[in-house]
C-alpha cells in the first residue's frame, strides 16, 4: 500500500530547501519530514520557483506557530546546549526533555507526540546523528566538508560587504594597574595581575569595510558612567560579565532592525549563548560546525589578537606617560577599546577571512595581515626607558586573557528562566 501523499505548502518547501543548503543530506531531510525521495528531488529541482514565491509573498500554506511558544524556545535553547556540549540527541530524548520542561513551566495540556516532534524539528531545521568521541576535537574532515559543501551555498547569495562574522573574547581591561611593569629606580611591589574582566563582542564584514560597534559586557554599572550621556560601545551587565542568549538575541534583533532592507549573512559559532534567533527580516544567521571555531572563525584568526594588542599598548603608553601612576576605570577602558577597534585595519580583517578559508579573491590572497608586522608588546616597549619586568612571565601580559570563558553552558533552570 502506497504511503499517503503529504501536502506541503511553500513555506515548508523553503524550509526543506534551506536545510539542504545548510549541508543536510536530501535523504535525511526526506526521512525527517516523511517525504519520498522523488518528492524531495522535485522540490529541490524547483527551488528557485519556491524561493521566488516566498519573496513575492505567494505562500499559501504556512507552518503554524507553536501552541506553547515558551516551551518551544526552551527546547530550542536546550538542543543548542546539547549540540555545544557534544551530547547526542534523538527523538525520544527530545520528547522526554519537552515533557520535563512542560511540567516545570506548569503546562498541563501538552503531549510530546510524534506530531509535535516532527513540527518542532521542521520549524528549527533540527536533525541528529551519532556523535563520535573523536569529534570533540577540531575535525579537519568536518572543517573541509563544511568549507567545500556548505559554505559555497551560503556565500554565493551575498557580496563580501554583506558577509559578517561575530565572536566574543574576554579581556582583563585593567591588568596593568600598579603591578605589571617596574619603572627604573622604582621598588617593585609583588602581587598578581589585576584581573578585572569584561567580555567584548567583535563583528566585522569580509571586505573589512564595516566594523560593528563593540558590545561590552561588564559585572556592574560603575559610578564613572554616571554623567556620561553616551558610551562609545554598547554596554551590558551581568554578574559574570559573560555573553548570554538574551544579550545575543537583543543585539541581533537590534542589528536586524537597523538594516532596513539590506540583507546580510552573519556567521557565528554554536556556543550556548548563540541561539537561533527566529523571525529575522534581514539577517540570515548561520552556525559553524561544533568544535571548529579555532579553524573557521575569522575573528579568531588575527582580528581579536590585533584588537587586544592595540588596546594593551595604549594602556602601557598611558603608564609610560604618567610614570606608572595611571589608573584605568571602566569608562576610560571603554574609550580605549573603542579607539583600538578603529585602528584594527581592513587588511587584517580580510586576511583573517582568507586564513579561515572563507574567501579567495586575488586581492586577499596577495595581501598580508597588518597584525603580522605588529611587534609583540614585549618588543614594543624596548625603546622606552623601562626595565620591562613583569611580576610573571612577560608573555603572560599578552596571552593571559587569551582563553577566558565568555559564556557558560546553560543549565535546565537557566534555560527556563
Amino acid at each position: 500500500m502506497a504511503n499517503k501523499r503529504k501536502s506541503f505548502g511553500v513555506d515548508e518547501k523553503v524550509r526543506l530547501i534551506r536545510a539542504i543548503e545548510k549541508g543536510e543530506k536530501k535523504s535525511d531531510v526526506g526521512r525527517r519530514l516523511g517525504l519520498r525521495p522523488s518528492t524531495v528531488a522535485t522540490i529541490w529541482k524547483n527551488k528557485e520557483k519556491f524561493l521566488k514565491a516566498v519573496l513575492e509573498g505567494k505562500c499559501r500554506k504556512k507552518l503554524r506557530k507553536p501552541k506553547f511558544g515558551v516551551l518551544d524556545q526552551a527546547m530550542l535553547a536546550w538542543c543548542n546546549t546539547q549540540r555545544q556540549n557534544n551530547e547526542p540527541i534523538s527523538g525520544p530524548i527530545i520528547k522526554e526533555q519537552a515533557e520535563k520542561f512542560a511540567e516545570q513551566l506548569g503546562i498541563t495540556d501538552f503531549k510530546a507526540s510524534e506530531g509535535w516532534l516532527g513540527k518542532f524539528k521542521l520549524r528549527h531545521n533540527i536533525s541528529y546523528s551519532k556523535i563520535h568521541e573523536e569529534a570533540r576535537d577540531v575535525d579537519a574532515n568536518v572543517t573541509k566538508d563544511w568549507v567545500n559543501k556548505v559554505w559555497p551555498k551560503l556565500k554565493d547569495k551575498y557580496a563580501p560587504n554583506d558577509i559578517f562574522n561575530a565572536n566574543e573574547t574576554g579581556l582583563f581591561f585593567n591588568m596593568t594597574s600598579n603591578e605589571t611593569l617596574k619603572f627604573e629606580g622604582e621598588e617593585f611591589v609583588g602581587g598578581k595581575l589585576f584581573k578585572e574582566r569584561i567580555t567584548v563582542l567583535v563583528a566585522a564584514n569580509m571586505s573589512g569595510t564595516e566594523k560593528r560597534k563593540l558590545m561590552v559586557i561588564g559585572k556592574s554599572n560603575p559610578r564613572c558612567f554616571k554623567n556620561t550621556k553616551q558610551l562609545p560601545v554598547t554596554y551590558k551587565v551581568n554578574k559574570s560579565a559573560w555573553m548570554t542568549a538574551q544579550f545575543f538575541e537583543e543585539e541581533v534583533r537590534k542589528w536586524d532592525a537597523e538594516l532596513k532592507g539590506r540583507k546580510i549573512l552573519l556567521l557565528v559559532d554554536n556556543c550556548p549563548a548563540h541561539l537561533l534567533v527566529s523571525n529575522l527580516r534581514d539577517i540570515e544567521l548561520a552556525f559553524f560546525p561544533a568544535n571548529t571555531t579555532s579553524a573557521l572563525q575569522p575573528m579568531n584568526q588575527s582580528v581579536i589578537k590585533s584588537l587586544k594588542d592595540i588596546y594593551k599598548k595604549k594602556l602601557l603608553m598611558d603608564m609610560i606617560e604618567s610614570d606608572g601612576k595611571t589608573s584605568i576605570n571602566m569608562l576610560q577602558a571603554m574609550n580605549l577599546i573603542s579607539k583600538a577597534w578603529k585602528e584594527v585595519t581592513a587588511a587584517t580583517i580580510r586576511h583573517s577571512f582568507r586564513h579561515a578559508g572563507l574567501c579567495h579573491s586575488d586581492t586577499v590572497e596577495t595581501e598580508q595581515s597588518d597584525s603580522e608586522d605588529i611587534l609583540t608588546v614585549n618588543d614594543w616597549i624596548k625603546p622606552f626607558n623601562i626595565s620591562h619586568k613583569f611580576n610573571e612571565d612577560p608573555q603572560i601580559f599578552e596571552s593571559i586573557d587569551q582563553e577566558l570563558a565568555t559564556t557558560a553552558s546553560l543549565t535546565d533552570e537557566e534555560i527556563l528562566n
